[in-house]
């Protein structure tokens, strides 16, 4: 279950109350080598440092990699700290959450216990974890990512949530406007596509409900002013941990899915990658015939789903929430359009929708095959 987060600016230096609330006396800090001290998040240190032995991992790369899940679980073996404390982006949160999954393994063997892909259960170790962008939403959710060499990898359990949360809207003002644009467009994009997710269910969807009313209207503010303010930051912040507790319960669908090889082909940054096709899915679902649908999904629900949905985006059609999410990427500064994002031929959107499972893509309400995907492609500019 996620935990209720301790929320609120300058709630960064409850940090070290919250560490000796779960009795640690040595801690493994997951950082980034810069974004650490850039956030403002570094402050705390000196205080963590009263109550804990504290060991600093950074230096990983983005994209949780399985040769630097390695190094970390060699720095756990040496080290053995009770508790692992993230303070940083998705990349540190996803670290964090796989090093207490996987302490104590064989690391020999660590590829191979990724690729089985088995739940995780149960762990030893505490976790802490502080995000420093809003749009991830890893601090809410129960899996994580790694890569083993390109293939990736979904890791999943109830004990990948973390026993304490500390959300302080200051940390993300730290961060480019471009990396403000793609974490906010990631969480706005999981809000929408956990509303329609067939694994849906009351609680993601009133989750989902909250993130929007603050994200739609904050994101391009706190992008675009110079200096945003508490409550932009806020309104963002705790905007993207809600998308990320309605993903927690509804998993994400076929937008995600296909961002994946936009990001790995082309170089796309994730929140991007998935506004590229968000549109044309929103299009395409609030047009979709009942025989479209997959069988679990129920018609009245699925259209009353999109009503919704158009409405929070202030859209009379599918068309125009298109047209909205293109002029939201554009606003924020991220170009909408395959064509600009360097997809220009058939061949490249065929390889594309040939880069998803479809076999995966149940928890979509829409059913699609793959020349389904490349016809959706298409739309998308």
């Amino acid at each position: 279950m996620t935990a209720e987060p301790v929320l609120g600016a300058g709630s960064i230096e409850r940090l070290p109350e919250v560490v000796r609330s779960l009795g640690a006396q040595r801690i493994l800090l997951v950082c980034g080598t810069r974004s650490f001290e850039a956030s403002g998040a570094a402050r705390v240190l000196p205080a963590l440092e009263a109550v804990a032995e504290v060991t600093r991992f950074s230096g990983f790369r983005p994209n949780t990699d399985a040769r630097d899940l390695a190094v970390g679980l060699e720095v756990v073996a040496e080290r053995r700290p009770d508790l692992v404390l993230a303070v940083g982006g998705g990349t540190a949160m996803d670290m964090a959450k796989l090093l207490v999954a996987y302490a104590g393994r064989p690391s020999a063997d660590l590829d191979a216990i990724i690729e089985a892909g088995e739940r995780i259960s149960d762990r030893e170790l505490g976790l802490v974890l502080v995000p420093t962008t809003s749009g991830s939403g890893s601090e809410a959710t129960h899996f994580a990512v790694v890569y083993v060499g390109t293939d990736k990898h979904s890791i999943a359990g109830p004990a990948l949530h973390a026993d304490a949360v500390v959300l302080d809207p200051a940390l993300s003002l730290s961060g480019s406007t471009h990396q403000r644009a793609t974490s906010g467009v990631d969480a706005i994009a999981q809000a929408i596509e956990s509303l329609w997710a067939t694994g849906a269910n009351a609680d993601s969807r009133a989750f989902a409900r909250q993130a929007l009313a603050l994200l739609l209207p904050a994101l391009v503010p706190y992008v675009t002013t110079s200096d945003p303010g508490p409550q932009l930051a806020h309104d963002v912040t705790f905007g993207a941990h809600l998308a990320g507790r309605a993903i927690d319960i509804s998993k994400t669908t076929a937008a995600h899915a296909l961002s994946y090889g936009l990001t790995k082909g082309y170089g796309v940054p994730h929140g991007h990658a998935v506004g590229l096709t968000l549109g044309a899915f929103i299009a395409l679902h609030a047009e979709a015939a009942p025989e479209q649908l997959q069988p679990s999904v129920e018609v009245g629900t699925h259209r009353a789903v999109m009503e919704e949905i158009l409405t929070l985006l202030q859209v009379a059609d599918g068309r125009g929430a298109h047209r909205r999410i293109d002029e939201l990427l554009a606003q924020v500064g991220l170009p909408p359009g395959l064509r600009a994002n360097g997809v220009t031929t058939p061949e490249q959107r065929r390889d594309l929708a040939e880069s998803v499972n479809v076999e995966r893509l149940g928890n979509n309400p829409v059913v699609f095959d793959t020349d389904g995907l490349q016809a959706l492609l298409e739309r998308c500019g």
